[in-house]
């Protein structure tokens, strides 16, 4: 009789553990964004259910969760490769190995290789990085103000050559 009931409950227990796994990420629901005219780059017209203006000008994004999920990600992509592109382009050569926005660190991260970072060419450049930057964090649901721009070794991120913080204006 014990083992029966010892079978049950952790027959119970593992259906509890299952059932609370579910996916944490998955975004149900409708989701709204409000964007100011400086920050907005018409990319998320795409993907919205619905856009219109607020008050002050704004532009409000409807979404449903699926789409937003979607917009994020593709959105994050395409602003990273502008990123690399824009910073290639003011190099003769090859420059760096990557740029993208990283969502955790509320930041963009410019993956270089040593001998190719300069400080001062790293804070002059950083600036436009940010304003890319400040395209994907200011369209979020809940939009980030202060985001970094950091640049780091591109086969060991945890060697960081400088960081440069902005905020939205």
């Amino acid at each position: 009789m014990k083992r029966l009931f010892a079978l049950a409950l952790a027959v119970v227990m593992i259906g509890a553990f299952l059932c609370a796994c579910g996916n944490k990420n998955k975004t149900e629901g409708n989701v709204s964004t409000n964007v100011q005219t400086k920050y907005d780059d018409g990319y998320a017209a795409k993907y919205a259910s619905s856009t219109s203006k607020d008050d002050n000008g704004n532009v409000v994004y409807e979404f449903s969760g699926e789409q937003y999920k979607s917009y994020l990600n593709d959105h994050k992509n395409s602003l990273g490769a502008d990123i690399q592109q824009d910073l290639a382009a003011q190099h003769d050569g090859k420059y760096g190995e990557y740029a993208y926005i990283n969502d955790e660190k509320q930041a963009v991260i410019i993956g270089l290789h040593p001998e190719e970072y300069n400080e001062e060419t790293a804070k002059t450049e950083s600036a436009a990085a940010a304003q890319y930057g400040f395209k994907y964090f200011q369209s979020l649901q809940t939009p980030v103000n202060t985001i970094h721009v950091i640049y780091c070794d591109a086969n060991n991120q945890d060697t960081v050559f400088g960081t440069f913080d902005y905020t939205a204006e």
